[in-house]
């Protein structure tokens, strides 16, 4: 059997990548689960972390546990570890990110994301030494799927995303503004949390302020209403020129 064609390196932007890592990972889940075919792979991996993962985790254990069973998650993160299917899942995860960030035109996190994803899927595809021979090839309904799935989480939080866009202009210290993001994270964090809640929505307290900080940076107006850094040392005695 021939192995599926991979496109020349030239050819390769961040959808193509992201068909490419969601072809391989549907390869790793058929060489971990005989049987299981692209269908499989869609309705047991990749719908179920489009809808439970929260891209505000970062570390790969707490992605698995954030996605995985109650069942399995009673087994506790030893188990995670140890399971052949854990960095299948984290691939999934950030790939579904990229996809996200892409939607969103943020390209600079998206890559972030995109690379993430090839290293996981590197390590699921390396640990069982998963011949990539196999001929099989995902159809386009696997990665129109991996859009809705991004596409749907993103929606489902724009209310909440819109929401703190707006506290972050009408609680904005009127004499002065922001001393920086993190100063409009840590002042609307509260009001946020308590809207996702009245909405019928959860974020943890644990990861609201990364979650914010998220969206407040991708925010239109991010640039005019918190100051960067540079801007910060500029206006500074010691960044003037009348010391």
């Amino acid at each position: 059997m021939s192995a599926p064609r991979r496109p020349l390196r030239s050819e390769l932007n961040l959808e193509k990548f992201a068909h490419l890592t969601l072809q391989n990972l549907a390869n790793c889940y058929a060489h971990l689960k005989p049987g299981a075919d692209d269908n499989a792979f869609i309705n047991e991996i990749l719908n179920i972390v489009g809808t439970l993962d929260d891209p505000a985790i970062e570390e790969p254990v707490a992605i698995v546990m954030s996605v995985v069973s109650e069942e399995d998650r009673t087994k506790g993160p030893g188990w995670v570890t140890k399971s052949p299917y854990g960095s299948v899942v984290v691939s999934c995860a950030y790939c579904l990110r990229a996809l996200r960030a892409m939607h969103a035109r943020n390209m600079e996190l998206a890559w972030s994301y995109m690379a993430d994803a090839r290293y996981w899927c590197g390590v699921a595809i390396s640990s069982k030494g998963i011949n990539e021979a196999r001929e099989s090839t995902i159809t386009l309904t696997l990665i129109k799927k991996a859009k809705a799935g991004a596409a749907g989480r993103d929606k489902t939080f724009e209310s909440i995303r819109q929401h703190a866009y707006k506290l972050a202009k009408d609680m904005r210290p009127p004499e002065k503004g922001w001393q920086s993001r993190a100063h409009a994270v840590k002042t609307i964090q509260g009001a946020v949390v308590q809207f996702t809640k009245d909405e019928g929505l959860k974020l943890s307290k644990a990861n609201a302020e990364k979650t914010i900080d998220g969206w407040l940076a991708r925010m239109p107006d991010a640039a005019d209403l918190f100051p960067s850094r540079k801007a910060k040392i500029d206006n500074s005695p010691a960044g003037s020129d009348g010391i």
